[in-house]
């Protein structure tokens, strides 16, 4: 917890500190496994340094929930309801690093890419049911730090933005079938995230 404050503070210098600094203490063909926690889904990502500054990235991120309503009244307990959701995205793109030379202990980095996700969804009620699937095209972009507590572990900050174009279709057991499209992002997320480089 003693390093958390420093943390922070690294992170709100680094554009001042670190940015257009072009040494790092990576090096070409090292691998990186970073885990994601924030105010969305988790996620598990993969890092392929192609130089001591640029990376390929591949972000993998799952999330579902599932829940049951049960009515109960005069005539007893019975089913009321039930709403299940899964989804996964995937990410692959482009990341540049910055830091202050090979011993550097804060790094920045940004990334861009594409993304592409499914999500199904289904409800049902004593009345009916659906099922609807949704695929998703787009981009993403973040800005994120890290202090290396070690050469092997780094804790830091990530902020992403996407945009992206969804498509679906529901289909109802009364037959019923619904195709809608749309297109939208995200704002700036914050999540926290921990870095393991082999």
């Amino acid at each position: 917890m003693k390093c958390l404050p420093t943390v922070f503070a690294a992170i709100l210098l680094l554009p001042v500190t670190v940015f257009g600094q072009d040494s790092t203490p990576f090096h070409k063909g090292q691998w990186a496994a970073q885990f994601q926690a924030g105010t969305a889904f988790g996620s598990l990502g993969f890092i392929k340094f192609r130089s001591p500054t640029r990376a390929l990235l591949l972000d993998l991120r799952i999330s579902g929930s599932h829940s049951e309503a049960m009515v109960t009244d005069s005539s007893g307990t019975r089913f009321g309801g039930l709403n299940s959701t899964a989804s996964t995205q995937v990410r692959f793109g482009w990341r540049r690093y910055s830091g202050d030379g090979p011993a550097a202990k804060v790094v920045s980095h940004y990334s861009f890419g594409a993304l592409t996700g499914f999500e199904h969804d289904v409800a049902a009620g004593r009345t009916g049911s659906s099922r609807t699937n949704r695929w998703t095209v787009g981009a993403f972009g973040d800005v994120g730090g890290t202090y290396l507590v070690t050469s092997r572990l780094g804790i830091g900050a990530l902020a992403t933005a996407t945009l992206f174009y969804q498509n679906g279709i529901s289909r109802s057991s009364f037959g019923n079938k619904l195709h809608d499209w749309s297109i939208g992002g995200s704002a700036l997320s914050a999540s926290l995230v921990a870095t393991l480089y082999f």
